[in-house]
């Protein structure tokens, strides 16, 4: 007679106990520690804290990011908190981030990372001693921002700050400007030129409101002024005519001038060259 094989079937409720529930318990340590269990195998305690050891640390794979702070994908890590849209409150409550993602309108704003903080699951734990560097695992803080505002900061910030002293400055004279005006119009337009600016000087005349020229000025009274305005350029160090002239005399003319402004050692090292030579032609 035939034996009968030991199949699942012939085999008694006892041994099919045994062998699903006490035989993985004899395989050697290493095996154990190796061998996955289903999670509705495992305590509902120890298999919350089996899966979230394996996540906490564990980075999202970001996607590629032109520039900016972290967005949307680009967020490295899987839980986010969410400030207060109305601003002023509190943090929103922890969530994942492909939650807070799907419940916002991607069409019409970005989720932005901003900032960070301690993990609030973490945060009852000591900090670092002695200055050291607090390894409690972080967690990013967003806000949702729309797509217009967002591009529209970052665009500011990507502009080329001006440089205030790029700034053209104009100086107005009147060609029949008595004496005193001018000595103030060129005291002006010397001090603009040790500031580093460059500076328009137009000269004309206007009618109704602006300049006046109640009375005509022959060509040597205009070159008399324009050798006045020469000759105040000259005073500051560095001063040209870095554009000829445009216009006509004793009509509309803009006369054009720039002045380097020096760093303050290389001004420093000029002054102290300049009181040596005097000393030496001195002596």
């Amino acid at each position: 007679m035939q034996a009968v094989a030991n199949t699942p079937h012939s085999l008694g409720t006892s041994e099919v106990f045994r062998r699903v529930f006490l035989a993985p318990l004899k395989l050697p340590a290493t095996a154990r520690s190796q061998r996955i269990l289903p999670r509705h195998f495992l305590p509902n305690s120890q298999c919350r804290n089996a899966y979230y050891l394996s996540t906490l640390n564990a980075k999202r794979p970001q996607q590629p990011q032109s520039s900016g702070p972290p967005r949307d994908e680009a967020i490295a890590e899987r839980e986010v908190q969410i400030v207060d849209p109305n601003g002023g409150g509190p943090l929103q409550p922890l969530r994942r981030l492909g939650d807070a993602l799907a419940s916002i309108d991607r069409s019409l704003y970005f989720l932005v990372q901003v900032g960070e903080k301690i993990h609030p699951r973490y945060a009852d734990l000591p900090g670092p001693q002695d200055g050291g560097q607090d390894t409690r695992p972080r967690i990013p803080v967003c806000k949702i921002i729309s797509k217009a505002s967002f591009r529209k900061a970052e665009a500011e910030k990507s502009r080329p700050k001006k440089d205030p002293a790029a700034a053209v400055k104009e100086v107005e004279i009147n060609w029949s400007i008595s004496q005193n005006d001018l000595h103030h119009r060129l005291k002006r337009l010397k001090e603009f030129l040790e500031q580093g600016r460059r500076v328009e000087v137009a000269l004309g005349k206007r009618k109704r409101k602006g300049w006046m020229n109640k009375k005509g000025v022959t060509d040597e009274e205009a070159d008399g002024i324009l050798k006045q305005i020469r000759l105040a350029v000259e005073e500051v160090d560095g001063a040209r005519e870095w554009r000829e002239m445009e216009g006509q005399v004793r009509s509309t003319l803009v006369m054009h001038f720039e002045a380097k402004k020096e760093k303050p050692e290389v001004k420093k090292k000029n002054e102290g060259e300049y009181k040596v030579k005097k000393k030496l032609h001195a002596g």
